[in-house]
């Protein structure tokens, strides 16, 4: 049960809504409900939101965030996948909430664009991240992130981790990358499983990702990136000079040439470039043969 400041709305804990209907989570959504009430508003209050923001939340469930969104902000969107969780919260929101909309529908096909245009300003995204969506969730934001300004997510340890993991390190690949050219991405702090219903096998950490990149100069679009990313990582062990040997139809003489624009040794493997070294080979690369 909570109290807002625009009305009262009770919520069900995740043990008292399953007995009362004789249910389970659900394994295919990877539903694991947080139930500690103290960590739900940490995480909120980890978004710095003010009155005149426009919220989505992804993966509302049984309401655990909700309850700290609803007296904060002046629109909230609830974007869940299951439908029968999408009838409680109506029913536990009721008609005193006019500020919130419920979108019964999978976040990862959610029009970002359109719903900013609608709401005329740009969005704030929190969740609770269903592990098995995390990161094409990340791949949507990033390709969504001019109409985003900022996410704050729990998600699988490993996975924020690799989200955030340094050059040279293990977990370094492509979206450490790409969140290191488009955005500004922490860890915040970590979220043991005992705190979630039912408890997962693994540990949880909540991340900050702001939409801002960190560079002036002009930086490449984001699929000529990702394009070269996924071609350099697919071969992370290999240098990059065999690791691109004919991407995008490139001669060896003319990718020799790319990385001596870059300032880039051919001999090095992809993991320990950093994101301002692969802007430079991405921009070589277009000067060079035109890659758009």
């Amino acid at each position: 049960m909570a109290l807002t400041g625009k009305g009262t709305v009770m919520f069900l804990t995740p043990q008292q809504y399953f007995a009362a209907r004789r249910l389970s989570p659900r394994k295919r959504f990877g539903q694991h409900f947080l139930s500690q009430a103290a960590t739900a508003e940490r995480i909120v209050e980890s978004a710095r939101l003010s009155s005149d923001d426009v919220v989505v939340e992804v993966g509302p469930g049984l309401g655990a965030l909700t309850r700290f969104l609803l007296p904060r902000v002046h629109r909230l969107h609830l974007v869940e996948i299951d439908r029968d969780l999408c009838e409680y919260l109506a029913e536990a929101i009721g008609p005193t909430q006019p500020h919130v909309t419920i979108h019964p529908r999978d976040v990862l096909g959610f029009d970002f664009h359109r719903l900013a245009e609608e709401e005329d300003r740009r969005l704030v995204v929190i969740g609770n991240l269903p592990y098995n969506i995390s990161s094409p969730l990340l791949f949507h934001l990033l390709e969504s992130r001019s109409v985003i300004h900022s996410l704050v997510a729990m998600v699988q340890k490993e996975v924020g981790m690799r989200w955030t993991a340094a050059p040279a390190s293990r977990d370094y690949g492509v979206l450490p990358v790409l969140l290191g050219v488009f955005a500004q991405a922490h860890r915040l702090f970590d979220v043991g499983p005992g705190q979630f219903y039912p408890h997962p096998k693994v540990d949880s950490v909540v991340v900050s990702i702001r939409f801002e990149s960190p560079w002036r100069d002009p930086l490449p679009s984001f699929d000529r990136l990702r394009g070269l990313l996924n071609a350099a990582f697919q071969k992370r062990r290999k240098t990059l000079k065999n690791s691109l040997k004919g991407f995008s139809g490139i001669d060896e003489s003319l990718l020799q040439s790319c990385f001596s624009r870059a300032r880039i040794d051919g001999s090095r493997r992809p993991e320990t470039l950093s994101a301002e070294e692969f802007i430079r080979l991405s921009h070589a690369l277009e000067s060079r043969v035109g890659l758009g």
